[in-house]
């Protein structure tokens, strides 16, 4: 009980199980049985007594059970082999061996649901939380250190410290060290982390203004490859979308800093550029001196799925 309220973070309470005494006794002397609430998804729970049958057999038998109760069937053992464990899978047949595996499939969306019931009640994610977030996920590694998300976002170490707490706050990382290295390492993987925060992402544009096309086109930053933004960096400009996307250019820029006359509203297309003030610098995860996709998905207030799917 212990184990699986640590692994899984639910409540876990057994009941005795009515079905049972409608089961033919070739299955009853075979198995132990109890009625498990994980939360509020139920299961049966089967200890074996001796030595179990060949996975057609079992299946033969899960199948019997669950004529007295559709719920799904878990076995609890002391120890799997790697055959067997890899039969359990291809067969999708749940087992639980304490202290070293679990195999839940039909856990999987009742844990999403779960997590993000609680994701939800959480804040909206701080810009620099959400900027973390992004840089990890680019990162395609499951841990990042914080001595190098400090470098690579040029924020201060109060800050990434702030938003490691946050991200930790989700449920979805988890925090630790390694001698003085801080690291974060998520829990799931990075898709299935963007679909449980979603609701606490928000666009990362904080205003919109629309200056003249000249001027905007003489501060594009081309070419980001090298990490280092050439020029007045505070006046830089990322590309969002081309004239022949929208119309007209439009370009991102870091809220902070950025200086120049314009209007809050297009005036004349031929003559006028948008730019998009962001709440974070759009040069710090940009590519080709386009901005990422993730920011640009949200920016234009789409669903982060279409990003996963075509990622």
């Amino acid at each position: 009980m212990e184990y699986l309220e640590k692994m899984l973070g639910v409540s876990v309470k057994y009941h005795r199980w009515k079905g049972e005494l409608e089961l033919p006794y070739y299955i009853t002397e075979r198995y132990e049985m109890r009625l498990v609430e994980l939360d509020k998804m139920k299961c049966i729970f089967l200890w074996p007594k001796d030595k179990l049958s060949q996975i057609g057999s079992l299946k033969k038998q899960l199948r019997r059970i669950q004529m007295e109760e559709a719920l799904p069937v878990v076995f609890i053992m002391d120890m799997i082999d790697a055959y067997r464990r890899t039969a359990f899978i291809k067969a999708h047949i749940s087992f639980i061996v304490p202290d070293s595996q679990i195999y839940l499939p039909f856990m999987g969306t009742c844990l999403e649901e779960k997590y993000r019931m609680e994701i939800q009640s959480t804040e909206t994610l701080q810009p620099s939380t959400q900027l973390l977030l992004f840089y990890w996920y680019y990162a395609k590694e499951n841990c990042i250190y914080m001595h190098d998300a400090v470098k690579a976002l040029g924020c201060s170490a109060m800050t990434i410290t702030r938003a490691f707490r946050q991200l930790e706050k989700t449920g979805c990382f988890e925090t630790g060290k390694t001698g003085v290295q801080k690291y974060l390492k998520g829990k799931y993987t990075p898709d299935e982390i963007l679909r449980m925060l979603k609701s606490s992402l928000s666009s990362p544009v904080a205003d919109v203004l629309y200056i003249d096309k000249e001027i905007a086109r003489k501060s594009i930053i081309s070419d980001l490859s090298d990490g280092e933004v050439r020029g007045d960096k505070d006046q830089s400009l990322i590309i969002v979308s081309t004239d022949e996307e929208k119309g007209y250019p439009c370009y991102a820029a870091n809220k902070k800093g950025f200086r120049c006359d314009g209007s809050h509203e297009l005036l004349n297309a031929e003559t006028q550029a948008e730019v998009q003030l962001w709440k974070y610098d759009p040069a710090i995860l940009a590519a080709n001196g386009h901005v990422d996709p993730l920011s640009l998905t949200l920016s234009q207030k789409k669903s982060l799925f279409s990003f996963i799917k075509n990622d």
